[in-house]
């Protein structure tokens, strides 16, 4: 036998093992249509595109699993815990054993199943009196208004001194005025 012959043997083979299965997965493939624009409408954020697209592919492929763990993330996702546990248990029936994804499935299940934390009816707390209106402080108790007096002194004393001690003389020369001006 030439290998030809074998490739040719071997391709009829591998056609009459895939021929019935053709035959089945016409709705199959229509299944795994709608499970993957359901698994991208879940992953953008469109939840009810998603349960839309994901139910119809359950409706298809209703022995398979995977459509029912995405659609209850996706009921999860919508705040539906009731129909998300249905399709939790769906998923765990059909799902074979060893399954990595029945770990997430069950402890989803148990998020939904455990009591929402509990919440006290009580009053709300009063709301806080307005703080009365602060009165603007005097001018006299402001920082920069004892630094401003203090420049002041400090400049007023250095003029005296100046005016004091130049050429010994403390008066300050007699100025005349006349039509063209005033001069010392």
């Amino acid at each position: 036998m030439t290998a030809r012959v074998a490739w040719i043997l071997a391709a009829a083979a591998t056609a009459a093992l895939a021929a019935p299965a053709r035959a089945e997965t016409a709705d199959e493939r229509r299944a795994l249509d709608h499970l993957d624009r359901g698994v991208a409408a879940y992953r953008a954020g469109d939840y009810a595109r998603a349960r839309s697209e994901l139910a119809a592919a359950s409706a298809l492929a209703p022995d398979r699993a995977n459509p029912y763990r995405w659609l209850a993330l996706t009921e999860v996702e919508l705040g539906d815990c009731r129909e998300a546990l249905i399709h939790i248990e769906s998923f765990l029936s059909r799902a074979p054993a060893g399954d990595p994804r029945v770990g997430e499935m069950v402890a989803v299940r148990t998020r939904c199943v455990a009591p929402p934390p509990s919440v006290v009816a009580t009053a709300p707390p009063p709301a806080p009196a307005p703080a009365p209106p602060q009165a603007e402080p005097s001018i006299v108790h402001r920082w920069w208004f004892w630094t401003a007096i203090g420049a002041a002194v400090i400049t007023a004393a250095g003029v005296t001194t100046y005016a004091l001690t130049r050429d010994g003389d403390a008066r300050l020369p007699p100025v005349t005025c006349g039509a063209t001006g005033c001069r010392p």
